[in-house]
């Protein structure tokens, strides 16, 4: 006797879950620990690490915004203080500083969740928050400056990485 695919009526198999017995086709099978499994025994779902909803994505701009004024008030201080020939080396520092603290802000607001998603809004607000604070820093589009700002951009990602 053929059997045919639970699904798909038209496609002969051999198959069966191996939990509810349908049969199933090569195209309806799931891999799992215990053998085959058709997909609603299988249950397949998201990684709980990787699932970012969108109250999430809320959380996780609402954090870049509340860290970047935090980042352009802190600018815009250093930029009152009579710093020297310490003023070049030190808005580097605190650009660099300022994407691995808007990473882990980012990470920390979303239970440490990780996705695409938010690495793009964790890189995103580093590079306009540097952006606005340019006029205040000096800062130029010079290599030192661009390599800052690549530096503190990955830091901020890469704490997101999938």
């Amino acid at each position: 006797m053929t059997a045919y695919c639970y699904r798909h009526a038209n496609t002969e198999t051999g198959l069966r879950c191996g939990s509810c017995d349908r049969s199933i086709c090569v195209k309806c099978v799931v891999q799992h620990p215990v053998g085959i499994r058709c997909q609603e025994c299988a249950r397949v779902r998201k990684i709980p690490v990787l699932d970012v909803t969108p109250s999430y994505y809320a959380r996780a701009v609402a954090t870049a915004v509340g860290v970047g004024v935090v980042f352009v008030l802190l600018v815009v201080g250093l930029s009152l203080l009579p710093l020297g020939f310490l003023a070049f080396p030190l808005r580097m520092l605190v650009l660099v500083g300022f994407g691995y603290v808007m990473g882990s802000a980012v990470s920390q607001a979303v239970n440490k969740k990780r996705g695409r998603g938010l690495q793009w809004v964790a890189g995103a607000s580093v590079v306009v928050a540097a952006i606005l604070v340019a006029p205040w820093q000096g800062l130029g589009v010079g290599f030192y400056e661009l390599a800052s700002l690549g530096i503190a951009t990955y830091l901020a990602v890469s704490q997101l990485r999938i």
